[in-house]
This record gives C-alpha cells, structure tokens and sequence, in this order.
C-alpha cells in the first residue's frame, strides 16, 4: 500500500533521554512578519531581542545548520495575546493552529528540548531501508497561505535528500511503525536534530549562537 502524502510538520513524540511528550512547550514571541506564516509542527530558531515583558522572540527557521541559523524547537501551540502589558492569565488557544503575515506580535509554545524525538514526512524520494540511520535535509515554504496547494492549517515541512552528510540537520532514527506507514516515498520516521541552538551549535561561540552573541 502507498503512503499518503499529507505532511503535518515535525511532531513531538518523547525524548531520547525517556518519557514521552508532555505535550507542553515554552513561551515566546513573534515579531510582526511580513514574510512567514508559522503553523503548528513548524521549527523556529532565536530571533534578537524581547517583547516588553522580556519574552524571547523567535523566528521561522529556514533549514539551515550554520552558526547563524540553529534550530530552537517545533510550535506546539498558540497563546492568545494579553490585551495589557502582563502574560499572566493568557490561555491555550486550542482552536488555533496557524498565523498569517502581518499578524503582530503573536505568542506560541515552543517544544525546544534538544533530546526531543519527533516524526516527520519525506517528500516524493524514493527512501529506502538503507535510508533510515542517514540524516536528512529539509523543506521548509516560507508563506504556506499562498500556492493554492499547501493547507495554511498545518506545516508543510518535509524531510528530502537522505544521505550520511553530517552537516545535515535531522538524524533518522527509523520508520514509524504503523499499518498505514511503509518504507518508501511519503513514508514517516522518527528522527532527532543534529543541530540545535541549546545542545550541539557547530562551533557557535560559547553558549551564545554568533547570531545572538553581542
């Protein structure tokens, strides 16, 4: 049977150091962004500076696994802005799953456990059995509300190109094991980050990533 191509992002599943997903994540900020839209399963890595109240900004991570691009963790849920100055009182917005651009500065909960395991989708490669300890490069669309083919409601990042790179930023740790799952195109693994701004940082400079470093 051929697996269903409908990726959903990265998704937690438990930690290689034990236990499952808590399913709950820390906060933090973005900035209005006139170019990315940010869904639920999408990674973001550290933005410079803070709201007001002194919580983290972040970003949309593009891929990458330069000092200049490391990435913090997968948007596990969005918190509705507080309408005064204080974050005290701001609920889940469980009906939310996805913001457009130039929302203003928007609250998400962030899963930035370096240990994390999460699943993920390949896109159309051919993965084999022999692909399944490789890493793994990744597809990232910056906009998901336009094209007329990504559903704005979810992430569409996608895993691509296995190979024994090390630069690459995702390790495979095996398929999915499920009925609906089989090795192949479209097929779901396991995987762990490589790269990631609060474990390994590829020789950024001290515990500060450059990007961030005053």
């Amino acid at each position: 049977m051929a697996n269903v191509n409908r990726p959903n992002g990265f998704s937690p599943v438990k930690s290689l150091i034990g236990g499952g997903f808590s399913e709950q994540g820390n906060l933090y900020a973005i900035a209005n962004d006139g170019t990315n839209s940010y869904a639920i399963g999408d990674v973001v890595m550290s933005a410079a500076s803070a709201d007001a109240n002194g919580v983290a900004f972040v970003q949309k991570w593009a891929g990458a696994t330069t000092t200049s691009a490391l990435p913090l963790g997968i948007i596990v849920g969005f918190v509705t802005p507080p309408v005064t100055n204080s974050l005290l009182g701001a609920s889940l917005t469980l009906e939310k799953t996805w913001i457009g651009l130039n929302a203003g500065t928007q609250y998400v909960l962030v899963n930035d456990d370096p240990m994390v395991v999460f699943e993920a989708q390949f896109d159309s490669t051919a993965v084999a059995v022999t692909d399944l300890h490789k890493n793994a490069a990744v597809t990232i669309v910056a906009d998901q509300t336009v094209g007329g083919t990504v559903n704005a409601f979810m992430s569409s990042i996608v895993l691509t190109s296995p190979a024994v790179t090390a630069t690459l930023p995702v390790r495979i740790i095996g398929a999915v094991q499920r009925a609906d799952n089989v090795v192949g195109a479209y097929v779901r693994v396991l995987c762990k980050w490589n790269y990631h701004e609060y474990g390994v940082t590829a020789g950024a400079s001290g515990t500060v990533v450059s990007y961030l470093a005053p």
